[in-house]
């Protein structure tokens, strides 16, 4: 679960805020909620505290009220890992931002295409905690943790009927379906073809005469489908 807040004392922007997480969101197979705060008080302290993953959004001008500096300053106390993004009318006030070495992922203008440049920022979010996903696997008396970020490719041992998840370090055979798999990964995973999932991140090049495809640690697997050669394209065009 995601939990996305927004602190902004203007509700048109809030609206609008919210308007751009639910789109985006629409694009994964991830849980999320929004919420929502005009002022700090305690509840908010309470989302604060919360131990999950978080996104703020938030403006740093607060009319009569704590600034997103300042509730930037009282998250980073015991949360380094939760996202904050600034938002801000006048974008002069930067440099304070950065001055507070409060680990910002960006500084957007309210005024300069600000729901696209949004959009894109909550993607990088999104990404970031997604690469921070560990799977982990008990087989044969063993428990395998397996990091997403370095998963370069799955593929279903036809004789053995297991999969094995392919890294950059290693090899790991698991006892799950290809299916199960897909489920507990992000969206930078895609079935190439029934028997592999591949790390659409980790592709060098494909080589579409000859349906295979290499990735960058030198690896390469020919488990691409016929009928799955265009969504590939479209799905590598569109991450």
């Amino acid at each position: 679960m995601i939990k996305f807040v927004i602190y902004d004392d203007e509700e048109i922007f809030r609206s609008k805020t919210k308007s751009v997480i639910e789109k985006t969101m629409s694009k994964f197979k991830m849980e999320y909620c929004i919420e929502e705060f005009s002022k700090y008080n305690s509840r908010m302290q309470k989302t604060i505290d919360d131990e999950c993953s978080k996104i703020y959004i938030m403006d740093i001008e607060i009319p009569n009220g704590l600034s997103g500096i300042d509730v930037a300053k009282k998250i980073r106390i015991n949360d380094w890992n939760s996202i904050i993004i600034l938002v801000t009318s006048h974008m002069e006030m930067g440099y304070e931002a950065l001055k507070a070495q409060i680990m910002l992922l960006d500084f957007i203008s309210k005024y300069n295409d600000c729901s696209p440049n949004l959009e894109s920022t909550i993607k990088k979010a999104i990404s970031k905690i997604d690469n921070k996903k560990i799977l982990i696997f008990e087989t044969n008396n063993m428990t395998y943790k397996v990091h997403t970020d370095d998963i370069v490719y799955i593929v279903k041992d036809s004789i053995d009927r297991k999969c094995i998840i392919k890294t950059e370090y290693n090899e790991v055979c698991i006892s799950e379906t290809i299916g199960n798999i897909l489920d507990m990964l992000d969206r930078r995973f895609f079935l190439s073809h029934r028997s592999c999932i591949i790390n659409t991140e980790k592709i060098d090049r494909i080589d579409w005469k000859k349906n295979i495809i290499y990735f960058k640690n030198s690896d390469k697997t020919d488990y691409l489908s016929r009928n799955k050669r265009k969504e590939l394209k479209e799905y590598v065009r569109s991450c």
